[in-house]
């Protein structure tokens, strides 16, 4: 599958390998002529790599949860290729072709500031590179993937630069918790959003998200996610079973919003579940200019959680096709 390059700078590329796409109604990009699970090829937008999600020391790092990649490792010519094809393909982004054969599923959302499970060496298949990530100051902790966990008392934290981020005003691309099943490190899915939501009744962000796509890699297992659940990465999202946030940002649990459903939930449990699409999208927005503005190097936090408002919808628990 070609993948969209985030362009921003620090951010390169991440994982060199060819990719496995998933199709899970929730389905991510189609296989071209292949098998489910057969990583040959998939049509998308840009180039055949997700971006690198951790900012540049000396060398690239990632963060903790599941990820995917090849391993013709040469950094430098994807990244010219990439460039070249960010040039050639503007015309087409934001064009996927649509899911054949999905299968019905839904995203939830979180963001707990911990390594995920595919920046552990022993977690992803021989060949590939782990997920990089980064210090409590959002540094890259290079290619030190026994760095321990900052849930579990050490310094490797979830990179800010794998916030979710858009590429036209119906495709979006990030990363997500998968089911704890099988071999899931670097495996994309496309999901396309149906208007509904799984769980909140009529909300009015999954109707407004209908009809739009995103494109995740998976970088994290969630022993709490079931299957069919997509747990997107978004700042601002809940930490769910385990905290590193409250610490790495200095955040208040005011702040920080719900434990699970996160500032989209607090802003609810203020409002109502009867308040208005546009109540829910402005209290969000003050949550996350609270949260992340005006804080040095949490930028790309912002941007993710903006993203949640703007592109997303602040929709709740949306099914997916």
């Amino acid at each position: 599958m070609q993948r969209q390059r985030k362009t921003k700078a620090g951010i390169a590329l991440i994982f060199l390998l060819v990719l496995t796409i998933v199709s899970f109604g929730i389905s991510g990009c189609e296989p071209n002529n292949t098998e489910p699970g057969d990583s040959s090829g998939c049509d998308g937008p840009s180039d055949n790599n997700f971006p690198d999600p951790a900012p540049d020391t000396d060398s690239n790092s990632d963060t903790d949860t599941t990820t995917d990649t090849d391993t013709d490792n040469n950094d430098d010519n994807n990244d010219d290729n990439n460039d070249d094809n960010n040039d050639d393909n503007n015309d087409d982004q934001g064009q996927v072709d649509p899911i054949v054969d999905g299968v019905d599923g839904y995203a939830t959302r979180y963001w707990d500031c911990c390594k995920p499970h595919c920046g552990w060496s022993d977690n992803v298949s021989e060949g590939v590179n782990p997920v990089g990530t980064c210090s409590i100051e959002n540094v890259g902790n290079g290619d030190d993937y026994m760095v321990k966990s900052s849930c579990d008392g050490g310094d490797g934290y979830t990179c800010y630069n794998m916030a979710p981020y858009a590429v036209s005003d119906t495709l979006s691309y990030g990363y997500a918790a998968v089911s704890a099943s099988g071999d899931i490190c670097g495996k994309c899915y496309q999901l396309e959003f149906k208007g509904t939501s799984h769980n909140a009744g009529d909300d009015p962000g999954s109707n407004a998200l209908a009809g739009k796509t995103m494109i995740v890699q998976a970088t994290n297992i969630g022993y709490d996610v079931d299957n069919g659940q997509i747990d997107l990465l978004i700042p601002g999202g809940g930490v769910g079973a385990f905290d590193a946030c409250t610490k790495q940002w200095g955040a208040s649990a005011e702040d920080m919003g719900e434990q699970y459903g996160g500032i989209l939930a607090a802003c609810k449990n203020e409002l109502g579940w009867e308040a208005s699409h546009d109540e829910y999208k402005t209290c969000v927005s003050e949550r996350c200019d609270r949260l992340f503005n005006n804080k040095v190097g949490m930028e790309d936090l912002l941007d993710g959680c903006r993203w949640f408002v703007d592109w997303f919808e602040v929709a709740d628990n949306p099914a997916l096709v």
